[in-house]
């Protein structure tokens, strides 16, 4: 069996990565359809480098930017790929796309046994797609899709939800959306994520930035930071955050994971003084692989800390709630997976109790 793996961010890559060692009988192939090409040659060097975790390299990144003709062509190479009948599975983090969409497509039709999933792309999965009630996403976009590619082109409501996906490989499947509750469920086994092949797979994409297993092996506590937008006229919050924080860990024990788009870096030593700060274009999902068993992982409430309990069910993971923070339905998930949520003046007594129990 062949089994095709639509990759277009660093979660769908790690999550492809577990899925192909989890089926080592199996060929495994990466197809990168990331947005950005720079991004897509990364994830396609780093599979080419890990031929245990993928045994081919599919990019296409390439060629589903710019002009239509180039569209043309990525259906064509599409078309080469799987217009021959064979035993063969594609999986994508986003159904939605339609590189995914037309190579079932085409698949389908040379070989009717050929089967689609999803794999778990985060919060989207188990709250559902921010628009996915506007009449524009549910009615008017699906419709200008069919005319303008076919009628191959079919609707996902939320994430996951289209027709050519079949089955739903998440992390938590008690708790997807209930519109994915009707495809096949398939729990994400976490072990593969701490094999060595793994660890190379992300030690490959963090290539140039030597010495981060040592750093974040020394760490005991990381905190996950959202967009400025939500601290950057008030740094007083993270402020007290860091005063709690160094109450029981030392500042050189403590490393800040920012916003991949944040443009004020000296306000993080402001707020977190002593502390290490990462590298801000790495993905969280990278950066757990490497930190110790003990070290505390904590943020907003936001879908990075449903990673962490994700990929490092081990580690001790708390979302920090500030003064304005909207639980809505993302809390509820929170609760429903054990996830501590804490107000700033109740971190000290529960870091109190977390680094006792150690």
């Amino acid at each position: 069996m062949t089994d095709y793996f639509f990759i277009s961010s660093p979660l769908h890559l790690l999550v492809s990565a577990n899925l192909s060692l989890l089926n080592p009988e199996n060929e495994s192939v990466a197809v990168i359809i990331a947005a950005n090409g720079k991004t897509g040659t990364m994830f396609a060097n780093a599979a080419r480098k890990n031929p245990s975790v993928f045994s081919r390299v599919m990019p296409l990144s390439a060629d589903i930017q710019g002009r239509r003709h180039k569209r043309s062509r990525l259906f064509r190479l599409l078309e080469e790929e799987f217009a021959q009948p064979g035993d063969t599975r594609l999986f994508a983090g986003n159904d939605r796309r339609i590189e995914f969409q037309y190579a079932m497509h085409v698949a389908s039709q040379s070989d009717g046994s050929v089967t689609g999933a999803y794999m778990d792309e985060g919060a989207v999965t188990y709250m559902g797609h921010k628009s996915m009630h506007r009449v524009a996403h549910r009615f008017i976009d699906p419709l200008l899709r069919k005319l303008f590619y076919g009628p191959w082109y079919r609707q996902a409501v939320t994430t996951g939800a289209s027709g050519w996906a079949q089955t739903v490989y998440a992390a938590f499947p008690d708790a997807v959306h209930p519109l994915l509750k009707q495809k096949h469920i398939v729990p994400i086994d976490p072990s593969p994520f701490r094999s060595e092949p793994f660890k190379a797979l992300a030690d490959t994409m963090l290539e140039g930035k030597d010495g981060y297993d040592a750093l974040l092996g020394n760490m005991q506590f990381v905190m996950t930071l959202p967009h400025e937008g939500s601290y950057i006229d008030r740094p007083g919050i993270y402020e007290q955050v860091a005063t709690q924080i160094f109450k029981h860990i030392p500042p050189e024990a403590v490393a800040i994971k920012a916003h991949p788009r944040i443009t004020n870096r000296p306000l993080l030593d402001q707020m977190f003084p002593g502390t290490v700060v990462l590298d801000n274009t790495v993905g969280m999902e990278l950066l757990l692989t490497m930190l110790n068993d003990d070290c505390i992982v904590a943020g907003d409430i936001s879908s990075t800390l449903l990673t962490t309990k994700w990929l490092r069910p081990d580690l001790p993971a708390v979302a920090i709630l500030g003064p304005e923070t909207d639980l809505g339905r993302l809390g509820a998930l929170y609760r429903k997976l054990d996830i501590p949520m804490v107000e700033t003046s109740e971190l000290s007594e529960w870091l109190s109790q977390a680094t006792g129990a150690r």
